[in-house]
């Protein structure tokens, strides 16, 4: 494990999602397609392919990678390293590291794949994102490839009313999908990005749960949990638009496919595939 720069943004709070982890589902957690996008590129790998995953993920670090793959899992927080590596799947020979994703200790041009889930999300806009895509593309060798799952929010928002009209007439299919709109919806409302203490105040100041979809599919006391902790969190998630998102990025990586699942919100969640040119 590698020492390295106190991180500009703290991921510690993710401990507490941690525990209802098995209880998140898409858009939150990436889907069988999202990580399919992944899965493709691995395929594409040489051999001894030399892979960096942006975070502990474990359908990321839990794809089919070539045989000889040398991948090394970057994560900067002790604590959630402690918390979930070794992974349960994963390359027989893959490491961790302690680092900040903006000064990863990896030499420049030496990695053919990176890959991420939701990695911009804690980063400011647009300088945060701006640091982070570069130093990916320093340590991608010349035609390598990064793979990222983004969070972006619509190009016109909706109003919390607006969704929780929604949630009333049951077009909301789970709580990881309202989590987001709400999360899209304050962005702004009380400084940069959205403050997840925010988000929780305007789940509570909503209409009580119609009690025929309490325990269902998406509204499980598990799954409820997860924006249950949420409460007091000073934590802020930063959502740009795609188009925003693509002028910062554009800057170091070219885009070459742009893919979306099939579940609730995917439109908010696309995985981009961008290649570091020659």
């Amino acid at each position: 494990m590698s020492d390295a720069p106190n991180p500009t943004a703290s991921r510690d709070h993710f401990l507490r999602i941690v525990p209802q982890w098995s209880h998140f589902g898409p858009p939150l957690r990436p889907s069988p397609d999202d990580t399919a996008v992944v899965q493709r590129a691995a395929s594409r790998l040489s051999a001894d392919a030399h892979v960096v995953v942006l975070g502990l993920t474990p359908e990321t670090i839990g794809c089919i990678w070539p045989a000889e793959t040398q991948l090394s899992a970057v994560d900067h927080s002790a604590d959630m390293i402690r918390a979930l590596w070794p992974p349960v799947r994963g390359p027989a020979h893959a490491r961790v590291v302690l680092a900040d994703w903006c000064a990863m200790p990896i030499p420049s041009e030496t990695i053919d794949l990176v890959a991420g889930d939701g990695c911009y999300v804690l980063q400011k806009y647009p300088d945060g994102y701006d640091a982070l895509t570069r130093d990916v593309a320093r340590i991608l060798r010349p035609g390598g490839a990064f793979i990222i799952r983004v969070f972006i929010r619509p190009d016109r928002s909706e109003s919390i009313a607006d969704i929780a009209r929604a949630l009333e007439r049951g077009e909301i299919g789970g709580v990881h999908a309202l989590k987001l709109r709400l999360l899209a919806s304050l962005h702004g409302a009380s400084g940069a990005g959205s403050r997840l203490d925010d988000a929780w105040q305007a789940w509570k100041s909503m209409p009580a749960l119609p009690d025929a979809r309490k325990g269902t599919r998406g509204w499980t006391a598990e799954e409820i949990a997860g924006i249950e902790t949420y409460r007091g969190m000073d934590a802020r998630y930063f959502l740009p638009t795609l188009a925003e998102l693509r002028q910062t990025l554009g800057n170091y990586v070219r885009e070459v496919e742009c893919a979306y699942g099939r579940h609730e919100l995917a439109d908010r969640c696309p995985t981009l595939v961008l290649i570091k040119d020659a």
